[in-house]
Parts: structure tokens; sequence; C-alpha cells
């Protein structure tokens, strides 16, 4: 079993936060400052995280842009394809150091998001004792089949983690990664297209489970349901709902 990973309180004071204010200055957008650069791909930087305030790991961030008012999903198709292929790359070097039982790869955008800098970026975290393979299993990613074709698959979660909708791919190690990254782009813009009412935040996360898959997860992001909360109890949407969601994507497979 999982022991919780420790935060320190003390150094996440420290951190600056304008996902919510951007008049405050933006440490991503003043490049000349940024220490601990670990590679660049044009205006992609990977880094150390100057705030390394979880324990026991090591964390890194991908600034993907210079545009601090940018989205993924409004990208062009090539840009977006490059930064998901730019961090695959580094989840997967990450991935092979020893020192890591795991290793995360996730974004947040959106004030709900958990995050703290409104500027694009995701996070790279190494985890020295944190296995998530021991929480996160293959069945987490069945549900009802939205999109397939011939390397991707894509459903809405039968067994989500927290709930309601969590949109899943399932794709090879060797997938097209423009493909890939386009499927991605047309489901954050339906989520920001259609659910603007309830959220304008969203994740997404990638996970390696060991088989011959990697996997993703993006999902809209809310104020988390008391009955997770509370007691770990996950809800998903009544099947009208779901095959609304079918439909009104198909509109966006195109795009």
């Amino acid at each position: 079993m999982n022991q919780p990973l420790i935060f320190d309180i003390a150094l996440g004071y420290r951190k600056p936060v304008n996902i919510r204010n951007e008049k405050i200055a933006c440490p991503f957008c003043d490049t000349s400052h940024l220490t601990d650069i670990l590679d660049r791909n044009g205006t992609m930087i990977w880094l150390k995280n100057k705030y390394p305030v979880l324990q026991d790991t090591w964390p890194t961030v991908i600034i993907e842009t210079d545009d601090c008012h940018g989205e993924f999903s409004a990208y062009d198709p090539h840009q977006a394809a490059a930064i998901i292929s730019f961090s695959m790359d580094k989840w997967i070097e990450t991935m092979k150091d020893s020192r890591f039982k795991s290793v995360l790869y996730f974004k947040n955008y959106g004030p709900l998001s958990g995050g703290s800098i409104r500027h694009p970026h995701s996070q790279i975290i190494g985890l020295e004792t944190y296995d998530y393979c021991e929480d996160i299993k293959p069945y987490h990613f069945d549900g009802w089949l939205l999109k397939e074709d011939d390397t991707i698959k894509i459903t809405l979660s039968k067994h989500p983690l927290i709930g309601f909708f969590e949109y899943n791919l399932q794709f090879p190690h060797s997938v097209n990664r423009s493909k890939l990254s386009r499927r991605m782009q047309q489901i954050t813009k339906y989520i920001i297209s259609t659910m603007k009412s309830y959220t304008k935040s969203y994740n997404f996360f990638f996970y390696n489970l060991h088989d011959d898959y990697y996997y993703a997860k993006i999902i809209p992001r809310y104020v988390t349901t008391p009955l997770f909360i509370g007691y770990k109890i996950p809800q998903i949407g009544c099947e009208s709902r779901v095959a609304t969601i079918q439909e009104e994507l198909k509109a966006y497979w195109d795009l």
C-alpha cells in the first residue's frame, strides 16, 4: 500500500500563483532568469521545478510555449503535436531512470485544475517511493466507446477515478503522436466549448501500466463531489447523457 506523499507547506507558500490573478508576474515568461534547464526545443523548455514541494520526488516542468495566454485545444495542430511528442519523450526518458518507482506526466489548465501558474505548461515528476500502478488499473480506462481507429481507442469511463466524465485514450507505444495530439485537442475543445457554463478547467494525465499500451485521461474539473471527498465514491453520467456526448462529439472528430 502506498503511503501519502509529504508536501512541504512552507515551501509551497513561496510559490508564485497567478492562475486567478494574471497581474502577478509570470515566471515562465521571464526565460532569461530560468534556472536548471534540462532541455530546449524551440519555445519548449524542460527544467527542474524551482519549488520541489513533494518529498522523495524529482519534479520538473515543461513550458510549452512563449504565449502566456495559449491553450492546448487552440494550438496549431503541428504545435500541439510537437508539444505532446517532446513531453512524451521526456516522460519516457525519465521512466528509464532506475531511481523512480513510477513517473507522472500531467497538465493542469484553468482555475479548478489544481495548478498555480496560468502560463501553458505540463509536469513530469519522478516518484522515488510511490507506484501509482498500485491504484490505477486498465479497467479504469474501460467505458462507452466514443471513437476507435487502428491505433487509438477513446472511451468515456464506466469506472472513473473521481467521477462523472473522464475521457480515456488507449494507444500503442508506437502511436502516431500527431494523431494522438489531434484527438486530445478535439476532446479538450469539446470540453471547453460545451461545458463552459460549468467549468473552464481540465487536466490530462498519461499512464504507463506496463502492458502493450499507454493510456491517457482528459478530465473536466469541477468542485469535487462530496461523495468522493468523504467516501471515495465515484459517479458516472446516466445513459441519456452519455448518448448526448457521443452524438455531440461527432462534430469534433473532423475539426
